[in-house]
């Protein structure tokens, strides 16, 4: 397993990669991820080899020990994570060498953000990300959309198995009333924000989106629950734009988190370039309305109880949250896509669908080995 970031930096890459190894520890296969030095130190004992990063450019580590250190290890298997890491495409470059199947997991952020972002992924894409996808003998796309979009860059062999969580670990059945009570939110109506407290994100589009309720005539109440380096820089903006309608928590249990999604009328997510957010899925565990970014992986699967917001149209955000508030999806609705995330999105399956993966690399790899 080949990934830029690993725990304890903080982040879905890190989180999807140090679970799917454990699950697929659990299964008797074993695991070795590689990565870099860039983040601070892992915990030992959990099979994870650092090897010394070069320089990072725009958060992307380049780590030219890979090359060596994929050859040196004995497995079936080399699975790199994000197309556009540039370990992602030093795996690439060492296919040639070391001739191991190479599986790579894409896991989006083609949309949105700064106008630097998006030159960025563009350029990416057509150089190193084609060089990557074009030398990879199988890719995993989150979505139907994203398997499209890898296509134009030149991917092949797609496989579409989505993000993961974990039902088991929310509680569906929480108490709101503690959250309520807990942060002083009362009978007001509730649209809360989970996640990292960074740009990406969407965290500083929320004080302006909250300031277009902060009338006295609008009951409502905005709970950024979450850390991250933007939350000093959060409590200023809602300080200086004088809003009495955010509560900014930080980090909170496991038992106040299933609370204050049991508590929540709207759940916002302004991401401004993600592949899958996981706010999104376990809202909807909770069978909660969502607000989110038009990404194309959360198009693809729910169309039918979000609504969906250009990149940073502020405007546009506070006007879905009106209109959800106002004329929330049926119940029944909810309940069904509960019922998909449940069944599709689980661990269990997608790590099945990963191991089969596998499966069908290796048995490939056997069939075209001379004899």
């Amino acid at each position: 397993m080949v990934t830029p970031y690993y725990p304890p930096s903080v982040g879905g890459i890190e989180r999807f990669v140090a679970r799917l190894s454990e699950n697929l520890k659990s299964r008797g296969i074993g695991v070795r991820v590689l990565t870099g030095t860039h983040f601070g130190r892992v915990a030992q004992g959990d099979g994870v080899v650092q090897i010394p990063t070069r320089l990072t450019i725009m958060g992307n580590p380049l780590i030219p020990g890979l090359v060596d250190a994929i050859g040196e290890e004995e497995c079936d298997v080399v699975h790199a994570h994000d197309e556009h890491a540039f370990t992602s495409n030093t795996v690439a470059y060492a296919r040639a060498r070391n001739k191991r199947p190479f599986l790579l997991h894409c896991h989006g952020s083609y949309t949105g953000g700064s106008p630097l972002w998006r030159l960025f992924v563009y350029t990416y894409m057509k150089t190193l990300g084609s060089y990557t996808l074009t030398r990879s003998d199988l890719s995993v796309a989150l979505s139907p959309s994203e398997a499209e979009i890898l296509k134009r860059f030149g991917g092949r062999n797609i496989r579409i198995i989505p993000n993961a969580v974990d039902p088991s670990e929310l509680d569906t059945k929480a108490d709101p009333s503690l959250f309520r009570s807990r942060r002083q939110v009362g009978g007001r109506k509730l649209v809360l924000f989970v996640g990292r407290l960074i740009r990406v994100k969407g965290v500083h589009l929320l004080p302006r989106i909250a300031s277009l309720f902060n009338s006295t005539s609008e009951d409502v109440c905005f709970a950024v629950v979450g850390d991250g380096p933007m939350r000093e820089a959060l409590k200023r903006s809602s300080k200086r734009m004088g809003l009495r309608n955010m509560v900014i928590t930080g980090r909170v249990s496991q038992e106040e988190l299933s609370s204050a999604y049991a508590a929540a009328d709207v759940v916002l997510a302004p991401s401004q370039s993600e592949g899958m957010p996981a706010v999104v899925l376990e809202a909807l565990i909770f069978r909660k309305p969502v607000v989110a970014t038009r990404l194309p992986t959360l198009v693809d699967y729910f169309a039918q109880t979000c609504r969906f917001v250009e990149p940073g149209d502020i405007h546009g955000y506070a006007r879905a949250v009106r209109e959800t508030l106002k004329n929330p999806p049926p119940e029944s609705a909810l309940t069904e896509v509960e019922r998909l995330v449940t069944a599709r999105f689980n661990w269990a399956r997608v790590t099945d669908e990963i191991v089969n993966a596998y499966r069908e690399l290796t048995q490939r790899e056997e069939v075209t080995r001379p004899q």
